[in-house]
């Protein structure tokens, strides 16, 4: 607009002039110099507007795009922010695609009315956190999954599309939060998604910025792990870059000393080795937790339920399996697992699962609690009846919901209760991920939908000398939740003391 305000001055001046000397003098040259100059004003303002459509057409394409995910999206919000990477793009585009945006809109001065209405509006904006946090699950999901970031970039996860694929500055982010191991793998494919160095200034432009920024937080890690004959490499590359950048000729030299130093302080027959990393290593993972990520693996790969016995059998030990026979499915006979299908059907799912309320989650949970109303609790008795379970004292049932954005810890017991078994139903299955794993018995078991798994979680031990029973925990028993890789698991817990 600023072009557009100087051409206007420049014609009321013109019309100043005119008014002074047009009366006197009307000659034909006088009117040849006027005809010139709004010839030149009309090219201008020509000029002006050609670069107002190149703005607008820009801001149509984006805001088509977007509008274009909307419409894919429509009534199914919770199944498309049930994928972690289009968790990870919504919260990107506000870091970056909203902004150049609104300084393109800006740039025009024709929106001040729809900012006054946006001011008045209370709009719901990410913040900082929200998109290191995504960041974080992410990461969680690709440590557990061994997912490799190539594919993981390109929005393929286990061989399947899942769309959103990412950019090279995602990657980017990806490498600055991920160890060092890993971080490497991250900056590579960063380096592959950069955009062809054409001829074209645009491009090369952001071939040649995305590459510095790579190559800087290359540079910064591998001198932060004491790699410094890589780190010494990568800034002689950036130096090709940026030959008169001081802060890498600075580090370069800083590199060639630590290099210098640490050959002459090193025994004979050592001095290829590098200085011990200063790098905060990451806390190392229990025996426990490895065997839970590899179970967690195994069970997405597996059709079925993973159990290792696999013989079905029609169950009728109680009045109630007479009038509704249930398919159960042993998985363990010691300790005692088993897995009962079609205990529910999707229509019975769906009515208990909007009979259910949110509850507060702290940070780090590794589920979000859900509380189920009473009516649901009076439709949830009857399963008790379909277990044979119709003695002891019966918990009420509450609700859990697993999501890409919760941890896998196994589940401890809590002190004063004492439940002899465990039941865990399945209201709505994940697309990927949430098998419940068994660490001990190295067991993984994904529910279907309307399942219902059943396992004892105490052994009873008799006394010779006083011929008393007594239970104690079966630490075969305990079991955790993988995480959920696509989608969203919401089930119902219970026990029997």
């Amino acid at each position: 607009m600023s072009g557009a305000v100087v051409g206007f001055l420049w014609v009321l001046q013109v019309l100043l002039l005119w008014s002074t000397v047009g009366c006197s003098s009307n000659s034909e040259e006088q009117l040849e110099a006027l005809l010139a100059t709004e010839t030149l004003l009309i090219d201008e303002l020509r000029d002006y507007i050609e670069r107002l459509d190149e703005q607008l057409e820009e801001i149509r394409r984006e805001t088509a795009a977007i509008e274009a995910i909307h419409i894919q999206v429509g009534d199914r919000v919770e199944e498309y922010m049930g994928n972690p990477l289009n968790v990870l793009t919504i919260l990107k585009r506000f870091e970056t695609v909203w902004p150049r945006l609104e300084q393109q809109a800006n740039s025009t001065h024709n929106i001040s009315v729809i900012d006054d209405r946006l001011r008045d509006s209370e709009l719901v904006l990410p913040t900082e956190e929200d998109y290191e946090q995504a960041l974080s699950n992410l990461l969680h999901l690709q440590s557990v999954y061994e997912l490799e970031p190539a594919s993981l970039s390109l929005g393929v996860v286990k061989g399947i599309k899942l769309g959103s694929a990412m950019s090279w500055s995602d990657c980017l982010e990806m490498a600055m939060k991920s160890d060092v191991g890993v971080a490497k793998f991250w900056l590579e494919t960063a380096l592959d998604k950069l955009p062809p160095a054409t001829n074209a200034t645009d491009h090369r432009s952001e071939w040649e910025r995305g590459k510095v920024q790579i190559l800087e937080a290359a540079l910064n890690m591998e001198y932060r792990a004491g790699e410094l004959s890589q780190a010494l490499a990568t800034a002689d590359e950036l130096l090709l870059l940026r030959p008169m950048n001081q802060n890498v000729q600075k580090a370069k030299d800083k590199i060639e000393r630590a290099l210098a130093k640490t050959t002459t302080q090193l025994p004979s027959g050592r001095g290829g080795q590098t200085p011990k990393s200063r790098t905060k290593n990451p806390k190392p993972k229990s025996a426990e937790q490895l065997l839970i990520e590899e179970l967690c693996r195994g069970a997405t790969q597996e059709a079925t339920t993973g159990g290792r016995f696999t013989h079905c059998q029609l169950e009728r030990s109680s009045p109630w399996s007479l009038l509704q026979p249930a398919r159960v499915e042993l998985l363990s006979s010691d300790p005692y697992i088993a897995l009962h299908h079609d205990v529910l059907t999707l229509k019975q799912s769906d009515q208990l699962l909007e009979l259910m309320d949110e509850e507060e989650m702290g940070k780090g949970a590794s589920y979000q609690p859900l509380k189920f109303s009473m009516l649901a609790q009076k439709k949830l008795r009857g399963i008790h009846h379909q277990l044979g379970h119709v003695r002891g004292e019966k918990d009420l049932w509450e609700g859990r919901r697993h999501g890409h954005e919760h941890t896998t810890k196994p589940e401890e017991p809590v002190r004063g209760q004492y439940h002899q078994t465990r039941v865990m139903l399945n209201l709505q299955a994940p697309g990927m991920g949430g098998a419940v794993v068994f660490p001990q018995l190295e067991l993984g078991v994904n529910v279907p939908r309307g399942a219902l798994l059943h396992w004892r979680t105490r052994t009873t031990s008799v006394s010779a000398s006083t011929s008393s029973s007594a239970s104690e925990m079966d630490y075969r028993s305990r079991q955790a939740v993988c995480p959920v890789l696509l989608g969203v698991q919401v089930s119902a817990w219970t026990g029997l003391s």
